[in-house]
């Protein structure tokens, strides 16, 4: 995870029961996850800890910026737990009720973070047709195979929205298509190779785990 000197400090004082009581940690974990997933408006932390100071803030800021970065990253709930415990200071009472909070709304978490912000169009059907071209307007005679290509992309329409189906279409030659194919294909094979490293990475934090 990429975690600020700023977001760690504020981790260690969500951690210290000094600083956060138990009854206010509760609350804070309770209200992040309902802002994160469900789009609350972020509460008054003065009334909600009934406590004043920037320490809640912090600790407040802290505890989203490590649910959403840990479910940005999918990291899983026991790797999170071995860096609260380690790189952190929490206690095991407070640990466990932050990763039982987030292993419970892990899904949730990743579903609300994948409508922020901007998405391209991405491709979940095609279809197409085969054309012979006899005669271009320019040309006397092509004699050449065109290809009708149908692209169906879904869209994401923001938070709460869904999503929408577009196409789009466009003709290309023989040789256009080979090399639309070859591309294609080279960037599933760049997308296996991400994927690949981030499940080798996944695993090194489980045996960390274990």
């Amino acid at each position: 995870m990429d975690i600020s000197a700023h977001i760690a400090a504020g981790l260690k004082q969500l951690g210290n029961p000094g600083v956060v009581t138990e009854d206010c940690f509760s609350k804070l974990l309770e209200a992040g996850v309902s802002v994160i997933t469900d789009s609350q408006k972020l509460p008054n932390l003065t009334q909600l800890c009934n406590f004043k100071g920037d320490a809640i803030k912090e600790s407040y800021a802290a505890l989203l910026s490590v649910l959403i970065e840990a479910a940005r990253h999918d990291i899983y709930p026991d790797a999170l737990s071995i860096i609260l415990l380690q790189d952190y200071n929490f206690g095991a009472q407070r640990n466990d009720k932050l990763i039982g909070i987030y292993r419970q709304y892990k899904t949730r978490l990743q579903a609300a973070l994948s409508h922020i912000g901007t998405h391209p169009p991405h491709i979940i059907d095609a279809s197409w047709t085969l054309d012979y071209c006899i005669k271009a307007s320019n040309l006397e005679q092509v004699g050449d195979f065109l290809y009708l290509i149908q692209f169906h992309t879904e869209s994401c329409q923001g938070c709460g929205s869904g999503t929408s189906v577009s196409r789009f279409k466009f003709l290309c030659t023989q040789e256009e298509l080979q090399d639309l194919v070859w591309k294609l294909r080279d960037a599933v094979r760049h997308v296996e190779r991400i994927a690949n490293t981030c499940d080798l990475s996944q695993r090194c934090y489980t045996n960390l785990a274990k």
